[in-house]
């Protein structure tokens, strides 16, 4: 069985389909270059943004360190350098002068040592 459908083509139709389809503008493609490094750009950038990502994370992070106090740094120190927790810390009393200089002066280092220290400090 065949079937007759009532479609038709207009006479002339691919005679002229060639001048019609040069005709239609062309869209302008990237040069080659550009596409074949656009691979590349899109991982700098992404690589780019966890940088700027990771220091701003970074930034805050040093930001808290910053208000914690040097005696929680000192702690923490402590613990990680002995992790089986035989050292106890305890607050300390602040260092007379007398006890620096007794401390320097164990040390080795010379009397005027210890006076240039000492006038570093106060002057």
């Amino acid at each position: 069985m065949t079937k007759k459908t009532d479609i038709s083509v207009p006479e002339g139709h691919f005679q002229s389909l060639q001048t019609r389809l040069s005709t239609i503008p062309t869209r302008e493609q990237a040069p080659r270059g550009i596409r074949k490094a656009a691979p590349y750009l899109a991982y700098a950038a992404s690589l780019a943004a966890l940088v700027l990502m990771g220091n701003a994370v970074l930034r805050q992070t040093a930001v808290q360190a910053q208000e914690s106090s040097d005696w929680d740094y000192v702690s923490y120190l402590a613990q990680s350098l002995d992790p089986d927790g035989l050292v106890e810390l305890k607050e300390a009393d602040p260092l007379s002068d007398d006890e620096i200089v007794s401390y320097l002066l164990a040390s080795n280092l010379s009397v005027e040592q210890v006076n240039e220290l000492y006038y570093e400090e106060n002057h």
